[in-house]
């Protein structure tokens, strides 16, 4: 039994060394595959349970190959912003299908040379499309997982086909919490604006009324630039007051606390610059339940309202006028009948100039900072018309030579609106300033306008062009909006959003976020790249292309950020090498060399031994 067990042990070591010189040749050949894990073959002995204390029952030798896949290559410079590598634990997660289909299988690569295809995925050289989890500008909707990029807040998001925004669940792995990178569908970028910033200080010596102005640069949803300008007017000790003047094409706009109580509101017309005729036509609103129709024409005697149940003369004159002309003297005839109390029988008291004109832009803004009084709603009847209501009255602005129609926005007061923002005695909203000249209450509020040139409108619930979130600093700290003493100082003004630009390519951060870059030199981040980690990567199952697939032995995998929980870093223009060392793999082939001859000679000898067994029978 022991010449013919020495014989199969023999033929053991010959198998186990043959199984090494396969993981050798496997190694040697892949030395420049990259992100490829060399495998060991180490060996463990095959036992036969001992019967006889007198003889000896020989086992032999089994392989056990090893792929060291936590093993860290070195990681080697690239010229191409697409490929990236993995510095620490972790992998990419991959797919053989471009975009997913739900049974598809996910599987896990250190192979970071992404490059891409014919249709903009990212395709490594084995044949798989990287996954991982887009970027969309945080709307406030509850339960979004936020990323923060710089001063701005990102949520991890996409629109699916049907146009809903689905919020993505970072632990889950499968189509609709992973998603494909496709360069070719970011093409243009046209970000609206939904946050901004503001530091500046207000002289503390500043006269009653003295006005300070901040003009802000917002985008809204078409890429279009608009001037948002803050007036700051001081109406007492430590107190001034906010308004906003409204950005041109806008119909409305409104400035909110933090609890969305309204401090500001305002509603704007517009006109064209030219027109092939004099300007003609009828503005119609009611006023305490008396309608008021204003014609403006030609002829003086032609421009009449009836308000009060009498007749009037209210004569705006186009002849011969430029557009500016007309509107200043249509502005200055509106706030003089609004405050006209023989027209109505009773006083009609609306702010100072409700009805104004921003220079050097063509036309006319109604505001409302008072406590309420004012009631605006719009509706958009036809091409000239809008459906108006005023302290609960309806009627219609109809005026020739509109660009667009244009509204009103409804009001609200309170007198007391949280810690953030006060309601005076008046009703006009203030800022408060403490003795130190850090500001009393908490100034965030929102500014939310209704465009009328075709862009989405920054209104709560829309989560494509949310409102804008304005900060002016922290409670109780000089971060912001200061009143020192001294000259009206701009600090610093900080917006995000974006006008048109076209897409000119990626970089790829530590962290994994996938930043877009544009010819106009705005960068936005659009993806970002998880990182799987395992219990034991080691228990992973290897495929072709370099890839793996989870195990029992692996655990399920735990998507991370870069960097993020022990998970490695990402490095973009860099790829990881095979960790292969020739030199290591050379000095084993000559050993396993030299053991696979020494399993041979087992066999031969032993094979000598039996014809010397079987000679003493003849």
């Amino acid at each position: 039994m022991s010449l013919f067990g020495a014989l199969f042990s023999g033929v053991s070591g010959l198998l186990a060394q043959s199984s090494a010189m396969g993981a050798i040749a496997d190694n040697v050949t892949n030395v420049n595959t990259i992100g490829y894990k060399g495998t060991k073959v180490n060996f463990k002995t095959l036992i036969t349970a001992q019967v006889s204390l007198t003889q000896y029952s020989p086992g032999g030798v089994q392989s056990s190959p090893r792929q060291s896949v936590d093993l860290q290559g070195l990681l080697q410079a690239s010229t191409s912003s697409t490929d990236i590598a993995i510095s620490g634990q972790g992998f990419f997660v991959t797919n053989q299908a471009a975009d997913p289909a739900s049974g598809d299988t996910y599987t896990f690569t250190r192979a970071g040379s992404f490059k891409v295809d014919r249709e903009g995925y990212l395709q490594n050289v084995g044949g798989s499309y990287l996954q991982g989890w887009p970027l969309t500008f945080f709307d406030g909707t509850l339960g979004a997982n936020q990323v923060a990029v710089g001063n701005n807040i990102f949520m991890k998001a996409y629109i699916d086909e049907n146009g809903d925004r689905v919020l993505i669940n970072d632990n889950v792995i499968d189509n609709r919490n992973l998603r494909p990178l496709n360069l070719q569908t970011i093409g243009g970028t046209a970000s609206p604006t939904t946050t901004l910033s503001v530091g500046a200080n207000l002289p503390a010596e500043a006269a009653i009324n003295d006005q300070h102005r901040v003009n802000g640069l917002i985008f809204d949803s078409l890429g279009n630039p608009h001037n948002l300008t803050y007036v700051y007017t001081k109406t007492g000790q430590n107190e001034w007051r906010t308004s906003v003047e409204q950005p041109a094409q806008s119909a409305v706009l409104t400035q909110k606390t933090q609890n969305g109580e309204v401090h500001f509101s305002a509603g704007r017309l517009d006109f064209i610059d030219q027109f092939s005729s004099p300007l003609t036509g009828t503005l119609n609103f009611s006023v305490n339940g008396e309608t008021v129709a204003i014609t403006i024409s030609n002829a003086a005697d032609d421009t009449t309202f009836v308000a009060g149940g009498g007749d009037s003369a209210l004569n705006v004159d186009t002849t011969g006028r430029t557009l500016s002309q007309i509107l200043d003297e249509l502005a200055s005839r509106v706030n003089t009948f609004m405050t006209d109390a023989a027209v109505f029988g009773t006083a009609v008291t609306p702010p100072g100039n409700w009805a104004r004109r921003i220079p050097g832009e063509n036309g006319l803004t109604f505001e409302n900072i008072d406590d309420g009084a004012l009631v605006f709603t719009a509706d958009v009847r036809d091409n000239n018309g809008l459906q108006v209501t005023y302290q609960g009255n309806s009627t219609t602005y109809s005026v020739p030579g509109l660009s667009q129609t244009y509204g009103w926005y409804s009001n609200s007061t309170s007198s007391l609106l949280s810690p953030s923002i006060e309601f005076a005695g008046n009703g006009t909203p203030n800022e408060f300033f403490n003795r130190d000249s850090t500001q009393a209450p908490s100034p965030q509020h929102t500014v939310e306008i209704v465009w009328a040139n075709g862009a989405e409108n920054m209104v709560s619930g829309n989560t494509n062009s949310p409102p804008i979130q304005v900060f002016f600093g922290n409670y109780n700290t000089p971060d912001g909006i200061t009143q020192l003493s001294g000259s009206f100082q701009l600090n610093y003004l900080q917006q995000n959003g974006a006008k048109f630009g076209n897409f000119a390519g990626v970089s790829i951060g530590t962290d994994g976020i996938v930043t877009a870059l544009f010819d106009n030199g705005v960068t936005r981040p659009v993806f970002m790249i998880p990182v799987a980690t395992f219990t034991n990567p080691n228990g992973l199952q290897s495929l072709s292309g370099n890839t793996w697939i989870a195990t029992d032995f692996s655990g399920n995998a735990t998507l991370r950020e870069g960097g993020d929980a022990g998970a490695g870093q990402v490095n973009s223009a860099a790829l990881e090498a095979s960790t292969v060392d020739l030199g290591e793999e050379f000095t084993r082939m000559i050993t396993t060399q030299r053991a696979y001859s020494s399993a041979a000679k087992v066999i031969t000898t032993s094979d000598q031994m039996l014809d010397e067994l079987l000679s003493i029978k003849r």
